[in-house]
């Protein structure tokens, strides 16, 4: 078995997800051409594209929203945060959309998403 870092495995589980599924994206600050802040990003926005790795505004509560709406659509979004302390912010999305959404649609509707902070 090789042995490997956290962020190599990270990047790779992203990347066999992303082959084996063209629904999955990533969205988040600085996630396409930096590679994100802990380098976990780096080379998917060159193998997928700027249309499945989506840099964002510094605006955690709309990064989750927008990934909320793209579950909704049907999609599989991986939203990540930069750091742990910063999902606060996102915290009213999370709690009160994400985690509620199946719930209030009468389990018509789910949202099949991914945080990482």
């Amino acid at each position: 078995m090789a042995v490997i870092n956290y962020i190599d495995a990270i990047t790779m589980a992203l990347r066999e997800e992303m082959e084996k599924d063209s629904r999955v994206f990533i969205l988040g600050e600085d996630v396409g051409v930096r590679g994100g802040v802990f380098r976990a990003t780096v080379g998917l926005y060159d193998q997928f594209g700027e249309a499945r790795v989506l840099d964002t505004p510094l605006t955690e509560s709309g990064l989750v929203g927008v990934a909320i709406g793209a579950a909704a659509y049907g999609l599989r979004p991986v939203a990540e945060i930069q750091f742990a302390d910063f999902i606060m912010p996102a915290i009213n999305q999370i709690v009160s959309e994400a985690a509620k959404f199946r719930y209030r649609s009468n389990n018509n509707w789910s949202c099949p998403m991914v945080i990482r902070a």
